[in-house]
């Protein structure tokens, strides 16, 4: 029983290690994980992935057409991820186009609005880093914290239970 809880702790604190890793740390180097929504850049970036996308300059120096880009729709909430289709440097606005998408979108986008460059995807981790951002998500992460805690006492209590009973057992008669 003891290997039981004392593996199923390690595999708990293993898949929250790889969560953190995945979700959480690349944001320390100007990285941000982003859930891909719509079906607009398949095949490259599918639905329901995690879209790992890079900080970038808001003057435009780094825009290159044909490279992939992410950036709020003018309403500055929305994110999109398109690939740009011409860089208008002295208006400073790029046109951009879903890969999936038959049109060009309608709107320019200017350079201010550019977020990021995306670096890589992870297919169905979007619905992963979804379902933990949710209440339940959150709910769940918690329950996996204090199941590694209750595990490590409790193999912490067999363990000193297993040594009370090899010293009773090692008491010489008289």
């Amino acid at each position: 029983m003891r290997y039981v809880c004392k593996w199923l702790a390690i595999d708990i604190c293993a898949v929250l290690a790889l969560l953190t890793l995945l979700l959480v740390a690349p944001g320390l180097f100007g990285i941000h994980p982003l859930i891909v929504q719509s079906r607009s850049m398949e095949p490259v970036y599918p639905a329901g992935s995690l879209l790992y996308v890079r900080d970038t300059s808001t003057d435009g120096s780094d825009l290159a057409e044909g490279e992939p880009v992410t950036f709020f729709l003018p309403d500055l909430e929305t994110l999109v991820t398109h690939r740009i289709v011409s860089v208008d440097r002295k208006q400073q606005v790029i046109h951009t186009k879903g890969d999936a998408n038959e049109l060009a979108d309608e709107i320019t986008t200017p350079f201010s609005s550019v977020t990021g460059l995306p670096l890589f995807c992870i297919p169905y981790l979007g619905y992963v880093a979804e379902c933990l951002s949710g209440t339940f998500g959150k709910f769940c992460i918690f329950l996996m914290v204090i199941l590694v805690f209750f595990l490590s006492w409790l193999d912490g209590a067999m363990h000193h239970a297993q040594n009370k009973v090899q010293k009773i057992d090692i008491i010489p008669k008289k």
